[in-house]
């Protein structure tokens, strides 16, 4: 049976997660020690559901909110500009159909 675009954008989202939420541990705790943590929090303002768990599970969304509110300071130092662009690039629903040629 084939996949819908909506389980076809939540498994990308979830690899996508698995594969940033690391890199963006590793980056803030490469710049801030210890309070890695605390420091990413201080970018997401508000953002409950962030704050009550540890940076390696946060979900894509607050991911890449960290990544684009913290670049200068984090991010910019081993990711440039074509990078930062994918940060916030929208993608419509005909990016997520199945393609015949692949």
């Amino acid at each position: 049976m084939a996949l819908t675009n909506q389980e076809r954008v939540g498994k990308a989202m979830e690899s996508l997660r698995q594969g940033l939420a690391p890199f963006a541990e590793r980056e803030f705790k490469n710049l801030h020690n210890a309070q890695a943590g605390a420091e990413a929090l201080r970018y997401m303002g508000e953002d409950r559901v962030a704050g009550k768990k540890p940076l390696a599970e946060w979900d894509v969304a607050a991911l890449l909110k960290l990544m684009w509110e913290s670049w200068n300071d984090v991010f910019g130092r081993t990711l440039g500009r074509a990078e930062r662009s994918l940060v916030q690039e929208p993608f419509s629903s005909g990016d997520t159909d199945e393609r015949s040629d692949s």
